[in-house]
């Protein structure tokens, strides 16, 4: 009996440049070079054009999104018809932006004057202190006189720690007001946003054809590693676009009905921040509970639970959503390490702001689906080695 390798390279005899092991290495590097090269030049190009990314970033997440529908359109009708693309995309985009029309028209006057009662409550008028302000510095003196008692400070103290309350909180307001206009910048202008229905036509229009040929750049025995890659990311991107827009609205209801049942003012605008920033992970969430816990604080008087009711619930929607909702429809993507999650979400607010954080999900669940493409290759090209054993 003997032992024998059933892998080819095991009986092939050793070259005097090192043998089977470096040519098997040597055969892996154009793929390696084709996948990093290209990741490499499309992240550069991406950086160099950060300042004009968001109308394509928009029009991608509309192809997703009214892709379903353009398929359905085109798809064999009635005796075998087929509805042309160009009409099929062309009726699918007029819908979605009737359907904005309308939106803006019926929600627009209420979220204005929810937005000016947030203002005010957060950064104040005609230079009046804001509510916020005075109202939490109200609340930390009662903590202090209940943990202290009252009396306990000299005046002049109470009155410096006082002040350092209110200089923090409207602090707070500023650094808020900051980093929305600096994450503003980023933001098209009116030529831009008009460009991005022609942008999600076309992408509708001709995206396979747009496909097949950016692979025909590539050499004939890396295309169809290309188009399985392309096909993953696909994939990703439309279960990413569809399941965020379900959870999103998920929060969006359940956030808007809570806080008006608990008699929050401005409930409508926390519920739509909420909508829109339940894609930014860990953050987003943070971000509107915080929000709504601090416009409780403003219009419920001293002593009310109304603030404490509003963390709870806020604290339970999030839980909910993060460990019942989004592992239901958002799977493959709750796969992802939170570690690499904030992270990415860090270093995409760091470079692009905003922006950069809405990204971060679905470019980090496409950066990891080619690491997995780029190993599963790899160990395809390596073969299995099994060992069995012949009399």
């Amino acid at each position: 009996m003997g032992l024998q390798f059933n892998d080819p390279s095991y009986n092939r005899p050793m070259s005097s440049g090192g043998g089977a092991e470096p040519r098997r290495l040597k055969g892996r590097l154009p793929s390696a070079f084709w996948v990093g090269g290209g990741l490499l030049l499309l992240l550069a190009i991406i950086f160099l054009a950060r300042q004009i990314i968001l109308p394509f970033v928009l029009a991608i997440f509309l192809t997703y999104l009214l892709l379903p529908l353009v398929k359905a359109m085109t798809g064999p009708g009635p005796g075998g018809r087929r509805t042309p693309r160009a009409l099929a995309a062309f009726l699918a985009l007029a819908a979605f932006m009737g359907l904005v029309v309308v939106a803006i028209l019926v929600l627009a006057p209420l979220l204005a004057g929810e937005a000016n009662r947030l203002g005010r409550v957060l950064f104040g008028t005609g230079g009046q202190e804001p509510q916020i302000a005075h109202r939490l510095s109200a609340t930390f003196q009662d903590w202090r006189n209940t943990i202290y008692g009252a009396g306990v400070f000299p005046p002049s103290v109470q009155q410096s720690l006082d002040q350092e309350a209110r200089d923090f909180v409207s602090g707070l307001g500023d650094a808020a007001a900051a980093a929305v206009s600096a994450s503003l910048t980023f933001f098209p202008k009116l030529l831009e946003l008009i460009a991005v229905p022609l942008l999600t036509f076309y992408m509708l229009l001709d995206g396979p054809r747009l496909t097949r040929e950016i692979r025909s750049f590539l050499p004939a025995a890396q295309q169809e590693p290309a188009a399985e890659m392309m096909r993953r990311w696909d994939r990703v991107l439309s279960e990413y676009v569809r399941g965020q827009l379900i959870i999103s609205l998920f929060i969006g209801v359940v956030v808007t009905v809570g806080l008006r049942v608990m008699g929050l003012k401005a409930a409508l605008l926390v519920g739509t921040i909420a909508f829109f920033i339940e894609a930014i992970p860990f953050f987003g969430p943070l971000i509107w509970g915080t929000l709504a816990v601090l416009l409780a604080l403003a219009q419920s008087p001293a002593g009310s639970p109304l603030p404490l009711v509003v963390g709870i619930f806020a604290l339970v929607a999030q839980q909910v959503d993060s460990h019942l909702v989004a592992p239901l429809i958002l799977g493959r993507f709750t796969k992802v390490h939170p570690l690499l999650l904030i992270f990415s979400t860090l270093l995409g607010a760091s470079l692009f702001g905003l922006i950069g954080m809405f990204l971060a999900a679905p470019v980090t669940a496409v950066a990891r689906e080619t690491f997995l493409f780029v190993m599963e290759r790899v160990q395809a090209r390596r073969g299995p080695a099994s060992l069995t054993v012949s009399a």
